[in-house]
């Protein structure tokens, strides 16, 4: 416990640090409300359920960029479903396995032709991209009704779903020998398969899970806007990356967890909402996001050079001393 509150420390003083300075320069942010904004915005665009996924996707190594065209496909399934008066459970059901099926595909393609996952999931971006642009394209998609518009209205909704979504990646990642596979293949993917880890079976896995999450923040947002359109979606799995990196996971795999990435979004979102206070426009909101994803990695590869560092010293000290006791005996 003590571990993890130390792991946590940086973020959350960094998101304590946010607010001061929003609050000391925008007296306009000095409200509940402001706060309830970017609660609201973090969950109803489905972001922070994006980077549910994706978190466990870098914990394992397994680098997802296509989560933004499944964020599009799956806005158009059950846009095109519920046009068609699927019932809403059913539309949810489906399009969160279409989700599935493309998550499926994605760790097939890097688990058989063994290829980088950058570059497996940049032709997956593209592909489930164009499927998203020749099934919605000039089709009309909206008013989906009440009943599936309360998983995006207001905070209540996204606000389950969010929760939810962090149930489930937390008893996964915290309370499974999968979460501890995932962890343990992040590391050290090749020290992994030697101790016997289906490491193959578990990429799959692990592209599935991050591939329902973009399903499932897609439904939360088109119910949040009420339609359906086949633009949706891009740049997104950046935001996601950034959003879990900031909190302190890892980009290069075995370190993090869905609790850093709850701090994460809220970091990201702060500084966008503290930059709108501050009347600046998106331009510099996107280069501030820019900025702070390229610290957060350099903080991380830095801890790590570190820490192999740390680990160097201790086996080189523990050779000398060897080699000490040798000298002596002899």
């Amino acid at each position: 416990m003590q571990r993890q509150l130390r792991e946590i420390a940086g973020p959350l003083m960094g998101l304590v640090l946010i607010w001061v300075v929003i609050l000391a320069l925008a007296p306009i942010a000095r409200d509940w409300e402001a706060f309830d904004n970017v609660l609201e915005n973090a969950t109803g665009s489905g972001l922070f359920i994006m980077c549910c996924g994706m978190t466990i996707a870098l914990i394992g190594n397994c680098l997802d960029l296509s989560v933004g065209s499944i964020y599009a496909l799956v806005s158009v399934v059950v846009g095109q479903l519920l046009v068609a008066h699927v019932p809403f459970p059913l539309a949810i059901a489906i399009a969160l396995g279409a989700g599935a099926i493309c998550g499926i595909i994605n760790g097939t393609i890097v688990v058989v032709t063994g290829i980088p996952t950058l570059i497996a999931t940049l032709g997956t971006q593209m592909a489930f991209r164009g499927v998203a642009d020749m099934w919605g394209a000039g089709v009309d998609m909206e008013q989906f009704g009440k009943s599936f518009d309360w998983f995006g209205t207001g905070l209540p909704g996204p606000l389950f779903c969010s929760v939810i979504a962090f149930g489930i990646l937390w008893f996964i990642l915290s309370k499974t020998r999968f979460g501890f596979q995932t962890y343990a293949q992040g590391g050290n993917e090749e020290v992994a398969r030697l101790a016997g880890i289906p490491v193959k079976r578990n990429i799959v896995l692990i592209y599935m899970i991050c591939g329902i999450m973009a399903g499932l923040a897609s439904i939360v947002y088109t119910a949040r806007v009420d339609f359906a359109y086949v633009d949706r979606g891009q740049g997104m799995e950046l935001l996601a990356i950034a959003g879990v990196v900031i909190g302190g996971t890892s980009m290069f795999g075995g370190i993090g967890g869905v609790g850093k990435t709850v701090l994460g979004v809220m970091i990201y979102e702060s500084i966008f909402a503290g930059l709108i206070y501050l009347h600046y426009d998106a331009f510099w909101q996107q280069v501030a996001t820019g900025v702070v994803l390229i610290v957060a990695v350099w903080m991380d590869f830095y801890q790590r050079r570190a820490s192999a560092s740390r680990r160097t010293g201790v086996i080189n000290d523990s050779k000398r001393s060897l080699w000490s006791r040798l000298r002596l005996a002899c």
